[in-house]
């Protein structure tokens, strides 16, 4: 199985969304996001300040529309990195096709 690595923002949002989410457990904040409880727990660890919001106010639909936001956020991240080396490899091969359309001169 590969390892997924998560950028460090990803980390802080998901920290900072356990954190504003009195009602989610970690384990259902880890199952959400596709990430390990215990990965999870350390990363509060690490970045968390600590301290949960008491709001009872907050439903299980914002909650889950963060979670969809934060994932949505990561995707944008993850196909921006890729189109920028799909571009980069384009580049590289439409000056390779211009240097050996130059170098026949038949």
């Amino acid at each position: 199985m590969p390892i997924k690595t998560y950028s460090e923002e990803f980390r802080r949002d998901a920290v900072t969304l356990y954190e504003n989410s009195p009602g989610v457990s970690i384990n259902a904040l880890a199952t959400e996001l596709g990430v390990n409880r215990n990965t999870l727990q350390i990363w509060v660890r690490k970045y968390g300040t600590g301290a949960r919001t008491n709001i009872t106010n907050t439903s299980a639909d914002s909650a889950s529309q963060t979670l969809t936001s934060l994932a949505d956020a990561e995707r944008i991240r993850q196909l921006e990195r890729e189109d920028a080396r799909l571009r980069e490899e384009r580049d590289i091969l439409r000056k390779a096709a211009k240097y050996f359309a130059e170098e026949t001169n038949w």
